[in-house]
């Protein structure tokens, strides 16, 4: 959970100091992040399962074939961000294309190109991330983490105001600082991983260990999840492309609630991973009690962490928006809408955990298609016609966002209940 945090904690330092540099600034951080963002779950979804095969391996006794499900997925992920990160290039052109005025076309499309510096390096970083975790040492990515973060801020105050003689550079200079911080931190972790006493036995040093079909696997993992998260993520900042059409204001302020909607996720992602694991290597020792019971747990720790999260957030709400911005404008409209935050927070983090339990017992295909009928069957009809036809703006965004939260949790719940009970969670 905290390193999932520490991951996003580099969007919110981003977000609060460009929000507190220049309104108009955010709302071209805004822009460049959400098509970001997109990519990025794509190739998250792509390699996830790495954590998945780590941890039936490692749950099967199986620890040599860890490093080479590693390996591979690494070179995976270094091709992946590349690929994204050229596909980034042409951002103005793209938010011209999705009807955003022209100047803050051209200043979202450089930040965007900042951005896809650091695809290849947060990808990588995901990768070994997933490996620590599906051999059950999720500290090494949080210390990185952490050290990161700090970095992230250093750098942040120097390129974002300019100081010591280097130009401001807004938006842009806190997408370069986070990108040169997310390759460092991707260098940083590898190395951590390959210093482990136990780095042998799991095979990430010395000869690779034959996995069969094992990119297939990685593949037949990975294309259904990435195709979730796309939805998901797609759903999602489509609404800030609605958020745009409302005007920069309305833009700044949905900004920051999306991101502060982010950061109580990051809480589920953490908890998701987590439960993936524990019902992985359940299913690999073909104990579906066990794994029944992980998921059960997964899911009530994590509503808990969400619902704490959700009552210091509703309790500083105003010194939390304040911390974003000093427009008054922008306040005037963020503040009375984060009282819509904690219903979909909630159902928000009841279908990732759901999510991350299917996702180690194998079963990834139809979870796909349900987040399509979720996010784009419910989510955003009801935000686009709640926000522009009915005229509640931004707070009709947040509510289709519970809507779509809402079909989620409930498609995940059922298709998860019906597996255990016939018993059909099985190693990929």
């Amino acid at each position: 959970m905290l390193a999932r945090v520490g991951q996003l904690a580099l969007v919110t330092v981003d977000t609060v100091m460009t929000g507190r540099y220049a309104a108009e600034e955010l709302a071209a951080y805004a822009l460049a992040q959400a098509l970001f963002m997109t990519l990025m779950l794509l190739g998250m979804g792509l390699l996830t399962g790495t954590v998945v095969l780590v941890a039936q391996a490692d749950g099967a006794g199986r620890r040599a074939e860890c490093g080479t499900i590693w390996r591979t997925a690494l070179a995976d992920a270094l091709f992946l961000g590349a690929v994204g990160a050229l596909l980034l290039l042409p951002g103005r052109t793209i938010f011209l294309a999705l009807g955003q005025e022209p100047g803050l076309a051209a200043a979202a499309g450089s930040t965007l190109r900042m951005l896809a510096i650091g695809l290849p390096g947060l990808l990588a970083f995901q990768v070994t991330s997933f490996l620590l975790e599906g051999i059950r040492r999720p500290h090494l990515p949080l210390l990185v983490m952490a050290g990161g973060n700090l970095a992230n801020l250093a750098l942040n105050a120097l390129l974002i105001e300019g100081r010591f003689g280097l130009p401001a550079l807004g938006a842009d200079g806190a997408a370069l600082a986070t990108s040169l911080v997310r390759t460092g931190m991707a260098v940083a972790l590898a190395l951590a991983a390959l210093r482990l006493p136990v780095a042998r036995s799991y095979g990430l040093t010395g000869a690779a260990v034959p996995v069969p079909r094992l990119r297939r696997r990685l593949v037949a993992l990975g294309v259904p999840v990435a195709a979730s998260q796309g939805l998901e993520s797609t759903a999602f900042n489509l609404l800030i492309v609605m958020a745009g059409w409302l005007g920069a204001t309305a833009l700044a302020g949905f900004q920051i609630l999306l991101n502060l909607t982010a950061l109580v996720y990051m809480l589920t992602i953490g908890v998701a991973t987590a439960t993936a694991v524990r019902v992985g290597a359940a299913v690999g020792r073909g104990t579906l009690a066990e794994a029944a019971r992980a998921a059960g747990t997964g899911l009530g720790a994590g509503l808990f962490a969400t619902g704490l999260a959700v009552s210091l957030l509703l309790l500083a709400r105003g010194p939390v928006l304040a911390a974003y911005t000093a427009d008054p404008a922008v306040l005037a409209l963020a503040l009375p809408v984060v009282l819509l935050l904690p219903p979909a927070l909630l159902l928000d983090c009841a279908q990732g955990i759901l999510g991350g339990a299917l996702r180690g017992g194998s079963d990834v295909r139809l979870p796909a298609l349900l987040y399509l009928l979720a996010f784009w069957g419910v989510q955003l009809p009801a935000a686009y016609l709640l926000a522009l036809p009915a005229g509640l703006g931004v707070a009709g965004l947040v509510l289709g966002i519970l809507f779509g939260c809402a079909a989620a949790t409930l498609l995940l719940g059922g298709r998860l209940l019906l597996l255990l009970r016939a018993g059909r969670l099985a190693p990929a």
